[in-house]
């Protein structure tokens, strides 16, 4: 396990230069990976649910767009773009994956990837742009890429309202999830806006749209039915036609918190079986 826990809030280099911060939770000896794409505004630690991911048995890799966290914001002339991204965490997890193989003898691919809000954007091109790595997507509250041209980019300091979850949440920020999506929108701007901008900019871009129909994987859209602002009906509906095999499900009274309160249906589809990992391992027992 000391090979993935190292990788916590580690930095990764990319031939451009570039830097991706990187976490990593859930079960360090799963062969079952995840990947995490975090709203906009987030950041790549957050785990929505610790006490599911650490006994679900799958590994869970988290990565920080350009300008939020710990990765280097887009550079001055290269355009923000979620296909430039994909392709970003593509690099990233075929070196993992040869690496893993090096090491063990274990094949980790194809990888299940988890796309909450703006993130729906980088799964989808995740997904459409590397086929053979990806084979389930969930995409939890992703609005419809017209909703987002006619809105304006939250400024820090961020406040849970930004990533759909009304104030109205009774005391939600003093609970387990509030704290970790309040540390999650504090890591999203310790470059002040650079990550929001980034994101505006590369939605506006059709580039990650492109290549939809190539999808492989099986594509879950989840929306919450009390959402503020996303909605299954318009965004979901809208998102489904244009993918090859993908449902809509509506969690019922669901708000922006889906993402934490139905953690487990969400990983049962990315990690089905809790990854092949039996409940005594799962468990920890000796």
């Amino acid at each position: 396990g000391g090979r993935w826990s190292v990788m916590a809030g580690r930095l990764v280099q990319l031939s451009g230069g570039r830097a991706l911060g990187v976490s990593g939770f859930g079960d360090a000896l799963a062969q079952r990976a995840v990947v995490m794409c975090h709203p906009a505004p987030g950041g790549g630690g957050f785990d929505p649910d610790p006490t599911v991911s650490t006994h679900w048995g799958a590994r869970i890799v988290g990565i920080d767009r350009p300008g939020y966290g710990a990765s280097d914001a887009w550079r001055a002339g290269e355009p923000p773009s979620f296909a430039t991204h994909a392709d970003d965490i593509a690099h990233y997890l075929s070196r993992i994956e040869s690496s893993t193989s090096r090491i063990s003898a274990m094949e980790l691919g194809p990888f299940g990837v988890v796309g909450w809000g703006l993130g729906g954007y980088a799964a989808l091109a995740l997904a459409s742009r590397h086929p053979h790595l990806v084979d389930r997507v969930a995409l939890v509250d992703v609005p419809d890429p017209g909703r987002v041209a006619r809105e304006r980019a939250p400024q820090p300091p961020f406040r849970v309202a930004d990533v759909g979850i009304a104030p109205a949440e009774p005391a939600f920020e003093s609970t387990a999830a509030g704290r970790r999506i309040r540390r999650m929108l504090d890591a999203a701007a310790t470059q002040g806006a650079a990550g929001m901008q980034g994101d505006y900019a590369a939605a506006a871009d059709d580039d990650w749209q492109r290549r939809l129909r190539d999808i492989r994987a099986d594509v879950l859209l989840v929306y919450g039915d009390q959402h503020p602002t996303v909605d299954a009906h318009l965004d979901g509906r809208r998102l489904r036609r244009r993918l090859p095999r993908a449902r809509v499900v509506r969690v019922e009274a669901g708000t922006g918190l889906s993402i934490t309160t139905h953690w487990p249906s969400i990983l049962n589809h990315v990690a089905p079986r809790h990854g092949g990992v039996s409940p005594t391992l799962r468990d920890g027992a000796p």
